[in-house]
Parts: C-alpha cells; sequence; structure tokens
C-alpha cells in the first residue's frame, strides 16, 4: 500500500470517527494525521511538535496531546513503551502486522517481519474474538552490543 494510500484510509477513518462521536473536523487533527502518516518511523510527541511547527504551520503542544488520544481511539496511532522511559508512537499499521526487536542495553529498535509466525497467529482460533492486526516485543541484547560485552569480558 502507498503512503498516499494509506493517507486516503486514514483520513477517512478519522472522519467517520469523528462524525460518529460528533466532534469537529479541525484542519489541524488532520494536519497532524497527514504529518504522522508521512513518517516511517517511530516518533516522541515532542518530536511531532517540532516537524509540526517547523513543515507544516504552528500547533500548540496540548492540540498534539489532545489529537494523539482521538487518533489513538480511533486506532490510527499505536502507542509503544519499548522501555521504562520513552514512549513512542507510530502510525497504525493498515493491514499489517508489526514485530519488534529491543536491545535491553542500547534500546535500538528495529522492526522485522515472521512469515511463520503471521500464519501461525492468523490460523489460530480466537473464541469471540476477530483479530485486525499484531505486535510483538522481542527483548534482548543486539549484535553490536553483545560483541562490546565479548570484548569486556576479555
Amino acid at each position: 500500500m502507498t503512503i498516499e494510500n494509506e493517507k486516503i484510509l486514514a483520513k477517512q477513518r478519522l472522519e467517520e470517527f469523528l462524525k460518529t462521536k460528533k466532534l469537529r473536523k479541525t484542519g489541524e487533527r488532520f494536519q497532524i494525521l497527514d504529518c504522522i502518516y508521512s513518517q516511517s518511523s517511530f516518533f516522541t510527541l515532542l518530536e511531532l511538535y517540532d516537524k509540526m511547527n517547523k513543515d507544516y504551520f504552528h500547533v500548540s503542544l496540548s492540540t498534539i496531546y489532545y489529537t494523539i488520544e482521538l487518533l489513538l481511539q480511533c486506532n490510527l496511532v499505536i502507542r509503544h513503551t519499548f522501555d521504562l522511559q520513552n514512549v513512542r508512537y507510530e502510525k497504525t499499521p493498515l493491514g499489517s502486522n508489526h514485530y519488534y526487536r529491543i536491545c535491553m542495553q542500547c534500546g535500538t529498535t528495529k522492526a522485522f517481519t515472521d512469515l511463520k509466525l503471521k500464519k501461525s497467529i492468523s490460523l489460530r482460533d480466537y473464541h469471540a474474538f476477530t483479530p485486525q492486526y499484531h505486535s510483538l516485543y522481542i527483548y534482548g541484547i543486539c549484535k553490536k552490543c553483545g560483541q562490546k560485552n565479548a570484548e569486556v569480558k576479555k
């Protein structure tokens, strides 16, 4: 799916959500959504705030916080807490699943795919539940940190 198609589907989902909840369709909400769906990586709210004010137009930090909560409610954004110190966000993978490797030493986070795992999960029978997508976090030590640790032990 192209970025433009993702943006169109996300905009439609947000419009429907706002209509259902009887909330206003403000330009700021749609610009924030566009900014998020133009990115390909994780972001913090402060990074989003900086990008919005640099590349789009000025929005307050409180508008960013409130809009993120709306986007979380309508499943357009995912909140990740990979470690105890940082909360990061990303656009919801429309129609895809995400798997992450997180280094417990340096905090590097890498997304990866696993077709066997995806198939195994999709074949599972969930009683009275229809999964839409799934995420998996695997914590460990990355190759770079593992090599540093081995050098220190020598």
